[in-house]
């Protein structure tokens, strides 16, 4: 797994990212019609194109994605998927921890 970093204002995207992007977009390609389940913890409204928007619209156009959302202040989806996403609005760490027992 790697990092959204910044470098000032933009996030980086030098020549290893753009190979992540495309070995993305492959496995994009390859999860269609498959049970998945994704797992978003924490993310919330500074950059919502880069995580929570893309699994928002993964969820909703896949009918065999659940999306797992762990968010203290935004666990709310999009209405189109409500269905389809399980929220937490606890603290991170304590669901952490709660699921290693």
């Amino acid at each position: 797994m790697d990092m959204n970093l910044r470098k000032d204002e933009n996030f980086v995207q030098d020549e290893h990212w753009y190979e992540m992007s495309q070995r993305y977009d492959e496995f994009l390609n390859k999860i269609q019609n498959k049970n998945v389940v994704l797992l978003e913890i924490g993310v919330g409204f500074n950059t919502p194109g880069i995580i929570r928007f893309p699994f928002e619209k993964i969820t909703a156009n896949n009918l065999r994605t659940t999306l797992i959302r762990i968010n203290k202040d935004y666990p709310s989806p999009m209405l189109e998927i409500e269905n389809k996403t399980i929220s937490f609005d606890e603290d991170t760490n304590k669901i952490i921890e709660d699921l290693k027992e």
